[in-house]
């Protein structure tokens, strides 16, 4: 469906009632209006895997420097002499 078919939608619901044209938006995104309770329960999985990626994301980043900070710290040791 086009962004311009869905301002149509939009526009005719003043006209023949916001019920029924509302039904029809959600029936034309996709949404079985029998049970909108797995809408929402899709709606919330896709929350929680953005939140999750973008949470593997910072652990990454985190690995990533911690393992540069160790590659220097261990640069920077091995070059220095002890005792002896």
């Amino acid at each position: 469906m086009t962004e311009q078919e869905l301002h149509k939608l939009a526009r005719n619901s003043g006209r023949e009632g916001g019920r029924e044209v509302a039904q029809e938006v959600l029936r034309a995104l996709g949404i079985d209006l029998e049970q909108p309770l797995e809408a929402q329960k899709d709606m919330h999985f896709l929350r929680d895997l953005r939140k999750g990626t973008s949470s593997v994301k910072g652990k990454i980043i985190n690995t990533v420097v911690g393992a540069l900070a160790l590659a220097g710290l261990y640069k920077l040791f091995s070059s220095v002499k002890w005792g002896g």
